[in-house]
């Protein structure tokens, strides 16, 4: 793959749990298991950093915080003199401000910019001091967020790339066959106290309270159709649960502790609705884990999804503009088995091809070695 190890700084600014931050921990790992060396800069209290650290990776605590601002620069720079990496990944604003204007000054050969989410970003002064001036390359996670940023800073196409996170693929992620899928059924309708019978479909997004009608609506919808067919709602957190719990009589929630390849081989198909307040976003990963267990996906055309969900070819589409389209939708997908599972295997393929944590580190990797190339030339030249 890559002869070359290189020392890579991740820096964040952020307390929260989340995709961005378990993208980074994942991101970080996966260079380790293949020979590269990581450091992680973040606030001492945040997850990341406890996590990073638990994982045997080395950090240092930082608070990104804007009274500390001068103090903190400082910091930065004796870090990166100290580390001397190849790479810093700033992963927000919060700390590229400080961190890539840090290695910037200190000479570090490789300096990015990574955006996770896709809301629009203005061509201010303070921004277009991070996205054209302190770093080398920008990495999105969707290609809608790689076009807005490439026309508003007027970006080239060895500037900017669309690299998505990567999920590990399981070897229990196989084909499902009637057995194992029969026996699945049977024990998610056990589990949540239904007839034997029972079918399923999955919601497989981020819950959001703006959803809740849409999920009574598409429920009641599918009963008139379908009597045996049941909405289950995956992984709600503990603190959100009770919102969901009384939409309707075929709408449940799965706990989160649920096994993952079981939940996906018990159901016909699953749903991805986008969140009406975060429309523009990356592509997101309950789409692609549904899809490494050859679980038929039914989403919108939306920025990010529509990167992996191409319709009659890897999954269905709907028009998030007229969601009324979407039971009809559904109702292909039931009665098309042979087809939907035809989609499935192309969709499983494509997730293998472009979104495993294997795909992610091999492009980023790219990059690397692109710099690493115009560095050598450029000292070629000179000598």
């Amino acid at each position: 793959m890559n002869n070359k190890f290189y020392k890579i700084i991740h820096t964040s600014s952020r307390l929260l749990w989340g995709n961005r931050e378990k993208r980074i921990l994942c991101e970080s790992l996966w260079m380790k298991n293949n020979g590269h060396q990581v450091v992680i800069i973040a606030p001492g209290d945040s997850p990341l950093f406890k996590k990073a650290k638990q994982n045997e990776l080395k950090v240092y605590p930082i608070s990104f915080k804007s009274l500390a601002g001068l103090g903190e620069y400082w910091r930065l720079k004796q870090i990166f003199a100290r580390e001397q990496p190849f790479v810093v990944n700033a992963h927000g604003k919060g700390d590229a401000k400080l961190a890539l204007k840090a290695a910037q000054t200190t000479g570090v050969p490789c300096r990015i910019m990574s955006r996770h989410n896709g809301n629009r970003v203005k061509n201010t002064w303070p921004n277009k001091k991070i996205y054209k001036t302190r770093c080398n390359y920008i990495f999105t996670t969707s290609k809608d967020s790689k076009k807005h940023l490439k026309e508003t800073f007027a970006l080239s196409d060895m500037q900017i790339f669309s690299i998505p996170d990567g999920i590990f693929v399981s070897d229990a992620a196989v084909f499902p066959n009637k057995t194992t899928q029969t026996a699945a059924r049977q024990k998610l309708a056990i589990l949540l106290g239904l007839e034997i019978d029972a079918r399923f479909i999955g919601i497989v997004d981020k819950a959001a309270p703006q959803k809740k009608q849409r999920f009574r609506t598409t429920a009641e919808q599918l009963s008139r159709q379908f009597p045996f067919h049941h909405l289950v709602i995956a992984g709600i957190p503990e603190n959100q649960d009770a919102m969901y719990k009384q939409l309707c009589s075929r709408v449940h929630i799965l706990p989160q502790t649920e096994e993952k390849d079981a939940f996906y081989h018990a159901l016909d198909c699953c749903l991805y609705f986008p969140n009406p307040r975060d429309f523009y976003h990356g592509v997101p990963l309950e789409a692609t884990r549904a899809m490494a267990f050859f679980c038929p996906v039914i989403g919108p055309d939306a920025p990010g999804i529509r990167d992996i969900l191409i319709d009659h070819k890897t999954g269905r589409v709907f028009d998030p503009k007229q969601p009324e389209s979407l039971p009809q939708i559904i109702q292909w997908a039931l009665n098309t088995p042979q087809t939907i599972q035809a989609l499935a295997w192309e969709a499983r393929a494509k997730v293998e091809q472009h979104y495993t944590m294997d795909a992610m580190g091999r492009d980023i990797l790219r990059i690397y070695q692109l710099r690493q190339i115009k560095i050598d030339r450029r000292v070629q030249m000179i000598s």
